[in-house]
C-alpha cells in the first residue's frame, strides 16, 4: 500500500481502502461522492429533504415501461437524483405533491400539447427531441406562421417546481405547446414583453438563483444546437412535421467543467421525451378522431453533450439505456434513435494505453481552481471483481506509492508526508452487457490553486500513472476526463493531459498529424478510440464534423477505435485556418459563430429526422450511413450530409 523510492523523496500513502456508498459499489459515478464531500467539509452541501419517494418511484416505472424489467441495476442511478449530493437542483424545484400522469392530457386545453394548427401529419412526421442547456424554445424558427409553438412539450428541470403541469415529474416545470402559442400570440401583440418575458415567465431564466442564468445567454449551447436540430422558417412547409420535445438541465451540470454530473439528469430527460412522445402520439389520435396506438410517429433525440474519460466499451449507464430505449419496440410509438456528437479532442493528448508495468507522465496545469481526473480501464474478464487492477501513482517531488483495491467500490485517498490529501483514488469494476467485468479505477487530483483559503491543492507538473507489476502483458486504457466551460460560464478550469516525449502532435511542416502514425516507436498516446465516451454503444449515430471547402473530416474531431471520423459528417468548419459556421442565438434574428462536432451532430439529426418522416425505417446506424451514401454520392467514408439549409441565413 505504501512504496517508497529514494530517501531524498518524502513517502506518498495510500489511506487504507474504505467503502463508498451503495451506488457506487454497483459501478455509478464515483465523481458525486467526491463533490458531495467535498461541499459538505466547505459547509455548502444540500440540507433539502429528498424527493419525495412517490415521484422516484414514478420514474422508476418508467424506466421499466421504457427499457423492460430485467435491467433492475439501472434503476439505482436514480437515488443519485432523489439524493442529489452534489447539489444541481435549486430547493424549490422539487416536485412537493406527485401525482402521476392520467388522461386529462387529452382533454383539458390548458394540457394540450400543441394548438390544432400545430398538429402534424401522422403518416409523414417525426419528433425531434433536444437535451440541452437553456434550449430557445420561444424562438421563431421553432413556431408556425400564426405564432404558434411546434414545441409539444418543454422541461426546465430546475426551475420552480410548477403545480398543475407535470405533477408526474421529480422537478422542475413543464410547460407545453398551446400555452405557449398563447405566450407567443401574446407577445406579438404587445401583451408581454416579446421573447425575453417568456423566459422570465416560465423559468427558464431567473437572475434571483444562485445558479448561472444560462438562459439569459444571448449566445448559449443549447441555443445553437436546438435549431440547428429542428428550426425552419416558419413558412417552411417542412415545419409542420417536426414537433420538438426539449430538455433544459440545470445550470449547475453545464457549469461543471467536467460535465460528470448530467449523465443521471440526461437518462432521466429521455425517459421524459419517451413518455411525452407516446402521449403526443395518443393526443393526436384524439384530436384527428383516430384508432388507437393507430398514431406511430419516430423519435430522433439530439444530445450534443459528452466526456472524454470513461470505458469506451457501450457499458456505462447511460450508453446501456440508449440502447435498450432504441432496441425495445414500443406500442404506440415509432423508432427512437439517438444522435450525438464524436467529440473534438482528437489532438488534445487525452488518451494513452499501458501495459502493466509501464507508466506516463499526467501533466496538471498550474493555477488551476478545478480538479482533475483520469480514469484507468482494463480488458475485460469472466471472474467476479477482486482488485487485480492497482494504481501506482507518483506525484512531483515524491515517491511512488501503489493502492491496494479488494473490493468493488472501494476508494482510497493519497496523503503527502503531511497528511494533507492530494488525490483520490475509486475501484468502479463494471459489468459488461456479455456478463463479463471490466476493472476500472478513477483518479481524482486536488485543484492546483485553491479556491479559498486554507484549502489543500495538489503540485503542478508531471504526475507519474502506473500500472501494477504483471508478467501478464494486458493492455490498460487511459483517458484524461475534460476540464473546460462551456461558452458563457466560469472559465477558470485548465485542463490536464498525458505527456510522452515520444509522442509527435506535428509534422516537419507545422501541420496537425491526424492519425496514429504506423511507425509511432514507443509512443502511448493514441488518437484512435478518443470518441466521446457516451457514445459507444450499439446505436446511437455519431457525427463527426467536416470542413466546407474539401468535406473531408476536421483534424480535431475524435475518432472511433477503427480510425474513423464518425458514422457520418456534417459541414461545420469553413475550412482549416477558417473555422466555425453561422449558427443562431437564443433571441430571435441573433446569430453567432460556432464549431465543434456539437453543432455537426444536430445537422445529422435534422437530416435523419426528415428521412423518417418520409418513411424510411432503416434498422441501425450502418443502414442509416448507407441512407446518407445513396442521397448524397462520393465515395467519401464516413459519407458527409450537405450542408443543411439552416448553416446560412438570408436575412444576413
Amino acid at each position: 500500500m505504501e512504496l517508497t523510492s529514494g530517501a531524498d523523496r518524502p513517502p506518498g500513502t495510500w489511506s487504507m481502502p474504505c467503502m463508498a456508498s451503495h451506488r457506487h459499489r454497483l459501478g455509478l459515478s464515483p465523481y458525486l461522492h467526491y463533490y458531495h464531500d467535498l461541499w459538505t467539509r466547505r459547509g455548502e452541501a444540500k440540507a433539502r429533504p429528498p424527493l419525495i419517494p412517490e415521484s422516484i418511484l414514478s420514474f422508476q416505472e418508467a424506466l421499466v415501461d421504457l427499457i423492460g424489467p430485467k435491467l433492475d441495476w439501472m434503476l439505482a442511478a436514480f437515488d443519485d437524483f432523489r439524493e442529489d449530493p452534489a447539489g444541481v437542483l435549486s430547493d424549490d424545484a422539487v416536485n412537493p405533491d406527485f401525482h402521476p400522469l392520467g388522461d386529462e392530457d387529452l382533454t383539458v386545453p390548458r394540457l394540450a400539447y400543441l394548438s390544432h394548427r400545430a398538429l402534424p401529419d401522422p403518416a409523414a412526421s417525426c419528433i425531434i427531441g433536444v437535451i440541452d442547456d437553456a434550449v430557445p424554445f420561444a424562438h421563431q424558427c421553432l413556431a408556425l406562421p400564426g405564432h404558434v409553438s411546434r414545441v409539444a412539450s418543454v422541461w426546465l428541470q430546475d426551475a420552480a417546481f410548477r403545480k398543475g403541469m407535470g405533477d408526474d415529474l421529480p422537478s422542475g416545470a413543464e410547460w407545453r405547446g398551446a400555452e405557449l402559442s398563447r405566450m407567443l400570440a401574446q407577445a406579438a401583440r404587445g401583451r408581454i414583453g416579446g421573447e425575453d418575458e417568456i423566459y422570465r415567465l416560465t423559468g427558464a431564466v431567473d437572475l434571483t438563483r444562485p445558479a448561472p442564468p444560462s438562459g439569459a445567454f444571448e449566445t448559449g449551447h443549447g441555443a445553437a444546437v436546438a435549431p440547428l436540430a429542428a428550426g425552419f422558417d416558419p413558412a417552411d412547409p417542412r415545419a409542420k412535421r417536426h414537433p420538438v420535445i426539449a430538455v433544459c438541465l440545470p445550470p449547475r451540470i453545464i457549469a461543471d467543467s467536467m460535465g460528470v454530473m448530467a449523465p443521471v439528469a440526461i437518462l432521466a430527460g429521455i425517459a421524459f421525451i419517451v413518455k411525452r412522445a407516446r402521449r403526443l402520439c395518443r393526443f393526436i389520435e384524439a384530436r384527428r378522431k383516430l384508432p388507437h396506438r393507430s398514431v406511430r410517429l419516430p423519435v430522433v433525440i439530439n444530445l450534443s453533450l459528452g466526456l472524454t474519460a470513461g470505458p469506451r466499451d457501450g457499458g456505462s449507464l447511460l450508453e446501456r439505456f440508449m440502447d435498450a430505449v432504441s432496441k425495445r419496440n414500443y406500442p404506440g410509438l415509432g423508432p427512437v434513435h439517438f444522435v450525438l456528437p464524436m467529440g473534438n479532442h482528437r489532438q488534445a493528448r487525452l488518451r494513452a494505453r499501458l501495459r502493466e508495468g509501464q507508466s506516463i507522465a499526467w501533466r496538471l496545469p498550474p493555477d488551476d481552481p478545478t480538479i482533475n481526473a483520469i480514469e484507468i480501464w482494463g480488458p475485460p474478464y469472466d471472474h467476479d471483481p477482486r482488485g487485480d487492477l492497482q494504481l501506482a501513482l507518483t506525484p512531483p517531488g515524491m515517491s511512488r506509492a501503489t493502492t491496494a483495491f479488494r473490493r468493488p467500490g472501494q476508494y482510497s485517498i493519497l496523503s503527502d508526508d503531511r497528511g494533507l490529501p492530494l488525490a483520490r483514488a475509486y475501484y468502479v469494476p463494471q459489468p459488461l452487457p456479455d456478463g463479463r467485468w471490466r476493472d476500472g479505477i478513477v483518479v481524482m487530483a486536488a485543484p492546483t490553486c485553491p479556491e479559498r483559503p486554507g484549502e489543500v491543492f495538489a503540485s503542478p507538473g508531471d504526475w507519474r500513472v502506473g500500472i501494477g507489476e504483471s508478467d501478464d502483458g494486458r493492455v490498460y486504457d487511459l483517458s484524461t476526463q475534460r476540464d473546460e466551460a462551456i461558452r458563457g460560464f466560469r472559465s477558470g478550469a485548465r485542463q490536464s493531459w498525458f505527456s510522452d516525449p515520444a509522442y509527435r502532435s506535428r509534422n516537419e511542416a507545422g501541420f496537425a498529424i491526424p492519425f496514429d502514425p504506423k511507425k509511432s516507436g514507443k509512443a502511448r498516446i493514441i488518437r484512435a478510440g478518443t470518441v466521446n465516451t457516451y457514445a459507444t454503444g450499439d446505436c446511437p449515430l455519431r457525427a463527426g464534423a467536416a470542413y466546407r471547402s474539401t468535406g473531408g473530416a476536421t483534424v480535431y474531431g475524435a475518432l472511433l477505435a477503427s480510425g474513423k471520423a464518425g458514422d457520418c459528417l456534417a459541414p461545420v468548419d469553413r475550412s482549416m485556418n477558417n473555422t466555425g459556421m453561422i449558427v443562431r442565438g437564443r433571441g430571435s434574428g441573433s446569430f453567432t459563430l460556432a464549431s465543434g462536432t456539437s453543432m455537426a451532430a444536430p445537422q445529422a439529426t435534422r437530416w435523419l429526422a426528415g428521412k423518417l418522416s418520409e418513411g424510411h425505417r432503416p434498422d441501425g446506424r450502418a443502414a442509416i450511413a448507407r441512407l446518407a451514401r445513396d442521397q448524397f454520392g462520393g465515395k467519401a467514408e464516413p459519407p458527409v450530409l450537405s450542408e443543411p439549409e439552416p448553416t446560412r441565413f438570408p436575412e444576413f
